[in-house]
């Protein structure tokens, strides 16, 4: 079990180091933005036509509270919850073996997806974190029927449910694999009484109703929690601003999770032939993952995660069979050379993805990144805020619609207005304009500025114009 172990230590390394390296994004701007306004005694209302579900905010929020609202801080428990998949998978010993799992684990642990989104603030992570804990729990309850481990299944559904609406789709991709490997559904129900029944009930429903109530302050939240299938099946087939073609999902997970996708496909070849249950239910729910998010245009690479996971589980099968007494010494020595080279190759896709390159979007993996120009940026206007003459009121402006995260990192500057729009009287001591919206801008300037340019995204740049007298006292 050392190489498992090793596995989860490199896990949490690759997670956990160079934290502050790559600023906050887009949609992780707007969650802390949430979180900032939480705290100062706003309350969240779960709102399906602009969040995902309410776990994200309100499991991050004490961890904000405790420590502090720091880009580290902010990632902090999905770096935790993903490298926290890698022990999630010692029950499945008894499916995959010592020696699966330990497979799987390596390949959790390095692949570039799970490290680059191990390290966001977005609901992807938590979601296959939880899909993961449902099917292991699931799998405990067949094998052993525990009353605990139903009751587990179900708390941990409870809180899937909580986390992104697409978990949705996953239980009907693992209720259709479920069935074509285990027809007889009534054999799920063996054992159960009608006590652990009603836990059951219970441990699922309790989150639900708390998370998507917001604690009882919103009841509206649980008629949204069924709203929100129609509004983002819509976001789905029509692609909304993410719209890729079919195969974007294929060519992504070969580009970078190829070590993966040929284990994962030996893997369930092997399952398929020796009719084994388990490895044959992961390879379908990988299948049906695949299918299903390459038949719907709207895509994001954070989505592949849903696919890798079981993909890895299948890969566990191959290993599990490979290592059997019946394998030849020489056959167990060349799958362990070909392995150990495919994961020094996904260590380095891993680092230069998340720690070289995070900014870089030729890079598939690298979405709507936050260029590293930010903190020069952000730097520049904190400076320029320092200068502002004693007694004035100081006025710092964002302007334009694709600001984010910097309402985030400026929120502490008095003064600080955030504005989709262009005002009428647009001048203060810092603007922070997108440069398309300058032609609108200069005409209504009356005071002198110095200017400055930065990259808020790879080709979207912003303008700063500071105050002349700003500037000078600051000279």
């Amino acid at each position: 079990m050392r190489a498992f172990w090793a596995a989860f230590a490199a896990a949490l390394i690759l997670r956990l180091l160079f934290p502050g390296v790559r600023p906050l994004h887009h949609d992780e701007g707007m969650a802390a933005w949430l979180l900032a306004k939480l705290f100062e005694g706003h309350r969240f209302a779960y709102d399906p036509e602009r969040f995902h579900g309410p776990f994200l905010i309100f499991f991050t929020a004490p961890f904000a509270w405790l420590l502090g609202e720091s880009d580290f801080v902010l990632r902090l428990p999905a770096a935790v919850a993903s490298a926290a998949m890698v022990p999630l998978l010692l029950p499945l010993r008894r499916r995959l073996g010592v020696t699966g799992i330990t497979a799987a684990a390596w390949l959790l642990a390095l692949s570039p997806s799970f490290v680059a989104y191990g390290r966001d603030l977005i609901p992807e992570t938590f979601l296959v974190f939880f899909t993961l804990a449902v099917v292991v729990a699931a799998s405990e309850w067949l094998a052993a029927r525990r009353p605990g481990s139903f009751v587990g299944a179900a708390f941990c559904l409870g809180l899937l449910a909580t986390v992104k609406e697409t978990y949705a789709l996953t239980l009907v991709i693992l209720a259709v694999a479920g069935f074509a490997v285990r027809p007889r559904v009534a054999e799920l129900w063996n054992g159960l009484n009608r006590r652990t029944a009603i836990l059951a009930v219970l441990a699922f429903g309790v989150p639900y109703v708390l998370l998507y109530t917001s604690f009882f302050t919103n009841p509206q939240g649980l008629l949204d929690s069924f709203r929100t299938f129609s509004l983002w099946a819509a976001k789905g087939i029509a692609g909304a601003e993410h719209a890729k073609p079919w195969d974007y999902f294929p060519r992504l997970l070969v580009s970078f999770e190829l070590v993966t996708v040929l284990c994962a496909v030996a893997g369930g070849w092997i399952a398929l032939r020796r009719r084994d249950a388990f490895g044959t239910f992961c390879a379908l729910w990988a299948a049906g993952e695949l299918i299903a998010y390459s038949v719907l245009r709207y895509k994001t690479p954070w989505l592949g995660l849903n696919v890798l996971l079981p993909a890895a589980l299948t890969a566990g099968v191959l290993f599990r069979e490979s290592f059997r007494p019946t394998t030849s010494m020489a056959l167990r020595a060349a799958l362990i050379g070909a392995f150990s080279l495919g994961l020094i190759w996904m260590g380095w896709r891993a680092v230069e993805v998340s720690f070289l390159r995070f900014d870089d979007d030729r890079l598939a993996l690298v979405y709507v990144p936050t260029h590293r120009d930010v903190k020069a940026l952000v730097a520049e206007v904190r400076e320029a805020a320092r200068w502002i003459p004693a007694g004035e009121a100081p006025s710092i402006r964002i302007l334009g619609r694709h600001a984010w995260p910097l309402p985030w990192y400026l929120r502490d500057l008095p003064g600080m207005e955030y504005r989709q729009d262009i005002p009428r009287h647009p001048d203060g001591d810092v603007l922070i304009v997108q440069r398309n919206l300058e032609p609108r801008l200069r005409p209504l300037l009356r005071q002198r500025y110095q200017r400055r340019e930065f990259l808020l995204r790879p080709r979207v740049p912003v303008a700063v114009y500071v105050a002349v007298h700003a500037d000078c006292m600051r000279r």
